[in-house]
């Protein structure tokens, strides 16, 4: 008896991945940057690769037009807000806000399998360094930045299926 409640109570076994059947392999296509912050397309690309390497069953090529899926996006806002002060410093705690264009295609039929024109990504980060260097190529805030976005969009696609 105690086997057929557990059965049919609703859990059930969770996977690493939820994968979709529908394609097996995945093109990112580079970011396109539609802000002022030099080369974010590329760190944010770089994590978003790393990301669905780590986190789905896809494999990952590089030629959009052998790929079963391909993976798009835009750039179009980042900024960092100072929310936190502390005394004789400008910020110590800052929000950062990425806003986006995300479109998964299917390949071969041209189906959009997953869109979204106004993504938003919020997080706040505690950094040592004034808001004009924050989105600096060598500030590490940006690395961070770059790899929570990217688990951002892969746990949305893959939650999607």
């Amino acid at each position: 008896m105690l086997l057929a409640v557990a059965s049919g109570c609703g859990y059930r076994v969770a996977s690493k991945n939820r994968s979709s059947p529908q394609f097996h392999t995945l093109a990112v296509v580079p970011l396109k940057n539609k802000t002022t912050t030099s080369e974010v397309e590329q760190i944010l690309t770089r994590s978003l690769v790393r990301a669905f390497v780590e986190k789905s069953s896809y494999q990952l090529i590089n030629d959009p037009a052998k790929a079963d899926a391909v993976l798009r996006g835009v750039i179009s806002r980042l900024t960092a807000s100072p929310v936190i002060f502390r005394q004789g410093t400008f910020g110590s705690t800052f929000l950062v806000t990425l806003q986006a264009q995300v479109k998964l295609q299917d390949q071969r039929s041209g189906k959009i399998l997953y869109k979204n024109d106004g993504y938003i990504f919020r997080e706040q980060y505690q950094i040592n360094v004034d808001v004009e260097n924050f989105f600096s190529e060598l500030n590490p805030a940006l690395g961070r930045v770059a790899e929570d976005f990217a688990s951002s969009i892969v746990s949305t696609l893959l939650e999607s299926y």
